[in-house]
């Protein structure tokens, strides 16, 4: 098993030697393997940037239940138990009639505008904030609290939610789908660049089938080649990534700033930085594999 994994070692040190003692030979298929990875990493970073940011809103849907004029304190204790055991509702606060008009005539410079009035117009109220900001349990709440006792309207902003739901998701979306295609390229790409080198050492891999090597001691300089492109693929990539958000963020602070938001692309943790480098890593061995077992089949001795 020591052996084994001397071999194993052996191939990897050799490999990365090779690749840099010739830096400008595989310089071309670094960059276009960085590029392929680059791009849905940029687009992750920016749906997860935006997804911390949604959760920071201070905008976040609400529902609003007005209650009707009729509306006891005992109605109100209970509306109140209801929303403080109900799963699906975050936080929620009482706005009373009172309270409801004075801010009312404070926000619209209208003091005085209850001496003027024989009664208050302004009912009871409970700003509900959900836990979903997805358009159907934000309904489906809806719904459900506008039947609680005495409460006359339950309404909250649905165009709004949805917008924003919609935006994130297709981010989501777009994003995998950008990285499904662009990793099927770095496969490919791979699988070309082997296919080359087999084609360039096929005497020398004759050789060794002639006297007895099996296949996969052949390929396992391939496969790990393979791999370390991977891997500095991926920290090439994660290098452009960094750039693009250094050079991003004082533009996109400057336009959230006019919003009273505070917005900024993140960097990548170091998890996902590992997992980057796993997957360039996976993918790249991925076409080594399917290239070298494909043409080392075609390769006998003569």
């Amino acid at each position: 098993m020591k052996h084994f994994f001397y071999l194993h070692w052996q191939s990897a040190r050799s490999a990365l030697g090779k690749i840099l003692r010739q830096p400008f030979g595989s310089l071309l298929t670094l960059l276009m393997l960085s590029m392929a990875l680059a791009l849905p990493l940029s687009l992750y970073l920016s749906i997860s940037s935006l997804q911390d940011w949604v959760g920071h809103l201070t905008a976040t849907p609400q529902i609003t239940l007005f209650m009707e004029q009729s509306a006891e304190e005992a109605d109100l204790a209970a509306v109140s138990g209801t929303l403080t055991k109900h799963p699906k509702v975050q936080s929620f606060r009482f706005v009373g009639r009172q309270q409801a008009l004075n801010d009312l005539e404070k926000r619209n410079g209208l003091q005085g505008l209850s001496e003027g009035l024989t009664d208050n117009p302004l009912p009871d109220a409970f700003i509900v904030t959900p836990k979903s900001l997805e358009p159907h349990e934000l309904e489906m709440l809806q719904k459900e609290l506008s039947g609680l006792p005495m409460v006359e309207t339950a309404q909250f902003d649905a165009n709004w939610a949805k917008r924003l739901y919609g935006m994130v998701e297709m981010g989501k979306k777009l994003t995998l789908f950008v990285g499904a295609a662009l990793g099927i390229a770095l496969i490919l790409v791979t699988h070309n660049a082997v296919r080359m080198q087999i084609l360039a050492r096929r005497d020398e891999i004759e050789v060794s089938k002639l006297i007895g090597a099996p296949d996969s001691f052949i390929r396992r300089p391939f496969m790990y080649h393979a791999m370390w492109q991977g891997i500095l693929a991926g920290l090439a990539a994660w290098g452009l990534t960094c750039w693009l958000v250094y050079s991003a963020n004082p533009a996109i602070a400057e336009f959230a700033r006019l919003y009273n938001e505070r917005v900024e692309l993140r960097m990548l943790t170091p998890l996902e930085l590992l997992a980057v480098l796993a997957i360039a890593a996976v993918l790249a061995m991925t076409g080594a594999r399917l290239a070298a077992d494909h043409h080392l089949r075609q390769i006998h001795p003569r």
